[in-house]
């Protein structure tokens, strides 16, 4: 495979640009280990109070929680508990 290179300026101007407080990373696990402990700083730098990666951290789960990642969405997570949490903190009525 190739070098995985993320804009995180990009990253980070699209995230202001969208106007909530929740990010999702969402990639392969090859981006993910290049390129995702940067991509959370980056997001949480710019102010991103909640991030989500979807799939398993596996080996990297202990950098990605120092970088700013809360949650881990993966199939048999308990998704209905993540969309409430998400909805709390975005302040919505459920």
């Amino acid at each position: 495979m190739g070098e995985v290179k993320t804009d995180l300026a990009a990253l980070v101007n699209a995230f202001k640009a969208s106007g909530t407080n929740l990010a999702c990373l969402c990639s392969s696990d090859e981006v993910y280990a290049a390129e995702a402990v940067g991509a959370a700083n980056a997001l949480r730098a710019a102010g991103a109070e909640h991030i989500y990666l979807a799939g398993r951290p596996g080996e990297l789960e202990a950098a990605l929680k120092s970088a700013g990642v809360q949650d881990f969405i993966y199939a048999g997570c308990d998704v209905l508990a993540t969309l409430r949490g998400a909805h709390d903190n975005l302040g919505l009525k459920g």
